[in-house]
């Protein structure tokens, strides 16, 4: 792991207005802890839902080395990662049902996670929710690692990623490249060898309909990955469609065991 663990508090970020104690006679809510898409932080998919009633389910992990954790070093092993979301997650659950969802390189995080959980004997999620990620045994739309910086930024660009245009690439290039090419190392890294059980979990796979990394097919493949239910869905968009519309977060908070045919 690279430099100091950061404390399970200073992980999980959410509106503000989405902590406060919710009333007990109302009914549970699912909480939805997220991992965004590699070099991305927690405030970059919390924007998304700000207009949203979702966004008091939702609870972004914000790892070292983006936004307001700039100044700490980034982590470059997603074993590592899991362990802390994991251990986070189960210090802030208190008994509620939750689920899991991870965006792009994030959804091998939260399998990491799901399998971590596990092995620590906590209660399992709801549902492991996977987003514009293809299964670690299918070969990887690029290996980042390889790439220089340009790139890595051309190729994100392919995808609808951020936009590293004119003046905008100056200011946010030193921000985002330390984190990214650490998450791409630790794609690689993962993916060289993945390994491990299936999940006790259900398993939702999501991919957008028009996302030149993923196709619902290959997204199907997840369903090797869980010993109990699987469903796979597609959504209008591209890599990012889980910050383009309300719905795949939706599906997530009402996810429930159900034949693909009784909606969502």
């Amino acid at each position: 792991m690279n430099g100091d663990a950061p404390p399970l508090h200073d992980l999980l970020r959410s509106f503000p207005d989405a902590v406060a104690p919710r009333d007990p006679a109302a009914p549970p809510t699912r909480t939805v802890y997220c991992v965004p898409s590699a070099g991305t932080g927690a405030r970059t998919f919390l924007a998304a839902f700000a207009q949203s009633t979702l966004r008091v389910n939702l609870r972004a992990v914000q790892l070292p080395g983006r936004e307001d954790r700039f100044g700490e070093p980034c982590m470059d092993d997603i074993r590592d990662m899991a362990a802390l979301v994991a251990d986070a997650v189960a210090a802030d659950r208190h008994g509620a049902d939750y689920a899991l969802f991870g965006h792009s390189f994030g959804g091998l995080v939260m399998l990491e996670t799901a399998r971590r959980l596990e092995r620590i004997g906590a209660p399992a999620p709801a549902v492991l929710a996977i987003a514009a990620c293809a299964p670690p045994h299918l070969p990887a739309f690029a290996r980042y690692d390889e790439l220089e910086p340009a790139e890595i930024v051309e190729a994100l660009q392919e995808l609808g990623g951020l936009d590293f245009s004119g003046r905008r690439a100056e200011l946010l290039m030193p921000l985002v490249l330390p984190a990214l090419a650490a998450d791409a190392r630790a794609c690689t890294r993962y993916l060289d060898d993945a390994g491990g059980d299936r999940v006790t979990c259900p398993i939702l796979a999501m991919s957008g309909s028009h996302d030149p990394a993923l196709t619902i097919e290959e997204a199907a493949g997840w369903r090797e990955y869980t010993a109990a239910a699987f469903e796979a869905r597609e959504y209008p968009g591209g890599h990012f469609f889980p910050q383009e519309s309300a719905l795949p977060l939706s599906a997530v908070v009402g996810w429930k065991h159900r034949l693909p045919a009784d909606g969502g």
